[in-house]
């Protein structure tokens, strides 16, 4: 089990909470609804102190409830869901627009003034991404103001959990962000597993380690070619692509799944890592991470690429901070967060996990955060394939097991936690906070004083997801 976990919430009013909030050393990580036994509504918060120790409090929410916004602007986004969500009146909250829902007249903010032009884009894009509205107020190609609408996919997420069984569940985690699926399962599983005390073997939790290593550096060298590909530097995207491809396909022959669905189930996982399969997948990452930092050598020294990355899309540290962001954004904004480090779980428990930060936050700085971490996380992984301990691969799961726990753990776009309700094995509520919902509030604050050309380019270099923060 996780031991940095809080297993059982704590009941406390809402002014308490606040309290909390207003310490120095505490920091917001999510806020939920639920319904209790009683059919009453409640409000919970999610806090961590000292960058420490994970804190559940539970408030009833039947009335109206003060707004913790204020104290903490990365509050809105999920008191506008409680609000929302579950009727649950918030007294002093600056915006309580919807955020799910899209009304015809829903209220925009209106830029006035000489030369101010607005210009939407989406939710319908050209090409295949997820869909996204995007209001810019211009001058001039100038950027003064950019107001996001999201949640258009309505997958109902959360909902699906609900009366399933938890073996079932790594399923539908796998299916909240394609893209980072094994980090869903790892951290589904971590809840299940702390909400019914139950301890996933070593060897297990090692498989686990590599896993998610693989898939942060699968993610940040597709993403560093991105970024070439958006400046018209398509020859390194190219390659980028090639060098994805050989860890997929490896994964392929090692796991038998090129992004590691199925992989992780509650108690542990569902497949071995042979000696021959470490032996190649270490042989791999190997060439990959010496291919990619020659590449990456090249992408940072070349004049055109650091004029277009360089103090383009600054997010500053004070925003980032106010805005509870996460991952390597947060840490590109020098803002020193890594839940590996500051909450170890697993196999990280036995590691030292190295966690680089840059002082500028722009394109440039979260550019060389992947670059950094890609060659960090081939380190990980080529010692603990040197040393994968012995044991079974999975703990027996209880069939009718009943608690309630969560588990975070860094995914490639930071902290990802989720929190389980299990009743006779199967689950009553299940809530999921994605780095991109906490994320997705900060983007609009990098964009004054660039030019809409260089929107794709700074959204890319936050590389937030659409769906995988839907409800």
């Amino acid at each position: 089990m996780n031991p940095t976990a809080t297993q059982v919430a704590k009941e406390v009013t809402v002014q308490e909470v606040l309290t909390v909030l207003r310490t120095d050393n505490a920091r917001l990580v999510s806020i939920f609804g639920s319904i209790g036994d009683d059919g009453t509504r409640r409000a919970n918060y999610i806090i961590e102190s000292d960058s420490r120790e994970y804190r559940v409090l539970t408030c009833r929410a039947d009335g109206s409830i003060p707004s913790a916004t204020p104290i903490t602007p990365g509050a809105a986004w999920y008191e506008r869901e409680l609000h929302e969500q579950y009727g649950i009146a918030i007294e002093g909250h600056p915006d309580l627009r919807p955020l799910f829902a899209h009304p015809a007249d829903y209220p925009f903010l209106q830029v006035q003034g000489e030369g101010v032009c607005e210009v939407p884009v989406g939710p319908v894009h050209a090409g295949i991404i997820e869909p996204g509205h995007f209001r810019f107020s211009v001058v001039g190609d100038t950027v003064l103001h950019l107001e996001l609408r999201h949640f258009y996919t309505h997958k109902g997420t959360e909902k699906l959990f609900e009366g399933t069984s938890v073996r079932n569940g790594p399923i539908i985690a796998e299916s909240v962000s394609g893209d980072h699926c094994f980090s869903h399962a790892v951290a589904y599983c971590q809840a299940v597993e702390n909400a019914i005390g139950i301890s996933v073997p070593v060897r297990a939790e090692a498989i686990r380690l590599v896993g998610l290593e693989l898939e942060r550096m699968v993610a940040h060298i597709a993403d560093v070619g991105a970024l070439c590909r958006d400046v018209g530097f398509t020859v390194p995207a190219a390659y980028t692509a090639r060098i994805k491809e050989s860890l997929l396909q490896s994964s392929v022959r090692i796991v038998g799944t090129r992004f590691w669905r199925g992989v992780a189930i509650p108690g542990g996982v569902r497949c071995d890592i042979s000696d021959a399969g470490a032996h190649e997948l270490r042989r791999t990452v190997a060439t990959a991470a010496g291919d990619f930092a020659e590449l990456a050598r090249i992408i940072l020294e070349t004049p055109s690429v650091q004029n277009r990355f360089e103090s383009t899309g600054v997010l500053k540290e004070e925003d980032a901070r106010a805005l509870g962001v996460v991952g390597l954004i947060a840490r590109a904004s020098n803002v020193k967060l890594d839940v590996r480090r500051d909450h170890p779980y697993g196999r990280y428990r036995d590691v030292q996990v190295e966690a680089p930060r840059f002082h500028y936050g722009d394109v440039l700085a979260r550019a060389r955060m992947r670059i950094e971490e890609t060659a960090i996380s081939a380190r990980l992984i080529q010692d603990t394939l040197a040393t994968l301990p012995s044991s079974t691969l999975a703990a027996a799961l209880p069939a009718d097991a009943s608690g309630k726990g969560f588990s975070a753990v860094e995914s490639p776009r930071g902290e990802l936690l989720y929190w389980i309700g299990v009743r006779d094995g199967s689950i009553m509520r299940c809530h999921i906070k994605s780095p991109s919902f906490q994320n997705w509030p900060a983007l609009p604050l990098a964009m004054p004083g660039n030019i809409i050309a260089d929107f794709p380019l700074i959204n890319k270099s936050f590389n937030l997801s659409y769906s995988g923060c839907d409800r």
